[in-house]
């Protein structure tokens, strides 16, 4: 079987005798240069696939691997950003207002959004890649959400927070807007599957839990913006297409209502956090297939302080608890980051590729 037939087969629950393993957010340039035995940051592309090819990894769900940021971290750069009023420069909830009242009509997003031609480059990308990776390797890519992490990002976290307290119905406006533009996303993805038969799965998530919790209370989240997120992914779950949603933080308070969306899986797992791998696999979808699970080897912990041996354990624990024939991918909770030594991405897919073998085909 090609990678991409490994990967497929193991996201359709169909028994595989070879493991699917994640590419793990590779931002560790100067392991991809190791193991292309080039500069990376001469060729950035062409050795993001070399280093797919030389690692046997099989699924890539995100396009995306080290820029300048992870580049000034490898060069021992410090990182201090500050920026309260979000990209936007906004100073107070009462500008955050303002830019939500120009928000269009339902109508005129609806006017302006092209379904046959989004359908038509989300298929041409992901199969470009795939041929660019000799079908070793399967891509997938993102879908459409109602946007929360982007209003913190836009206007900074107190002004966005604040905003969500003082003002709901505008934000419930600033959620529905988001979710149209991501519902058409999600039409012209369903569009896609169909007319160019790309494979019928979606990668993403939002960035809503901190270790402690969600970022605002699980009741004004089912208030304002579960809803249109449900709303928002309807045409995925209508159409059969599976979607593996990120998991962020300590996600147990909400995790309910993220697998009544319609998801079919989920990767991440802080464990620190308390999202506890063991109790995770004995979830089940809405529509009582086990969950898919994308794990669960830490990228706090195990990667960059442990040892191989430590990383090994860690891969053979995922297969163990995760089980056969259910959706398991192996991969790290999240960026393999600068700092991980190189040996320890070694076994991570090394050892994932040999245990793995011996234990999907026992």
């Amino acid at each position: 079987m090609k990678g991409l037939d490994i990967a497929l087969a193991t996201l359709m629950r169909e028994e595989v005798d070879k493991p699917c393993i994640n590419y793990c957010w590779m931002t560790n340039s100067s392991y991809m240069s190791k193991v292309a035995g080039r500069d990376y940051w001469s060729d950035r592309e062409g050795v993001f696939f070399d280093y797919l090819r030389r690692c046997g990894i099989n699924l890539v769900p995100q396009w995306y691997f080290p820029g300048e940021a992870q580049r000034n971290i490898e060069e021992g750069h410090l990182a201090h950003e500050a920026r309260p009023g979000g990209t936007e420069g906004v100073s107070s909830t009462e500008d955050i207002l303002r830019s939500i009242d120009r928000i269009p009509e339902d109508s005129q997003v609806e006017a302006n959004f092209d379904v046959d031609g989004t359908a038509f480059h989300y298929a041409q990308r992901l199969q470009q890649r795939i041929e660019k990776a000799q079908y070793e390797v399967l891509f997938i890519d993102s879908f459409g959400q109602a946007d929360f992490m982007g209003g913190y990002t836009r206007w900074g976290y107190r002004n966005y927070l604040m905003a969500i307290v003082d003002y709901p119905e505008a934000m419930r406006r600033y959620y529905h807007h988001t979710a149209l533009k991501g519902r058409l996303l999600n039409e012209a993805i369903a569009l896609a599957c169909e007319k160019y038969h790309i494979a019928p799965f979606v990668y993403g998530g939002q960035d809503i839990c901190m270790g402690s919790g969600p970022i605002v209370s699980p009741a004004i989240l089912r208030e304002l913006y579960f809803p249109e997120l449900r709303w928002c992914l309807q045409p995925l779950v209508d159409n059969g297409i599976g979607i593996i949603w990120h998991c962020d933080g300590n996600i147990n308070p909400i995790l309910e209502e993220i697998l009544s969306l319609g998801v079919m899986g989920l990767q991440g797992f802080e464990e620190e956090h308390g999202v506890r791998f063991e109790e995770i696999v004995k979830l089940k979808d809405r529509t009582g297939h086990p969950l898919s699970v994308w794990g669960c080897v830490s990228v706090t912990s195990t990667l960059p302080f442990g040892t191989p041996d430590d990383v090994c354990d860690s891969v053979e624990r995922a297969f163990r608890l995760a089980g056969r024939h259910r959706g398991f991918v192996l991969s790290s909770t999240s960026s393999v980051m600068p700092e991980v030594p190189h040996e320890n991405i070694d076994a991570l897919f090394e050892h994932g590729r040999s245990f793995g073998e011996v234990f999907m085909s026992s």
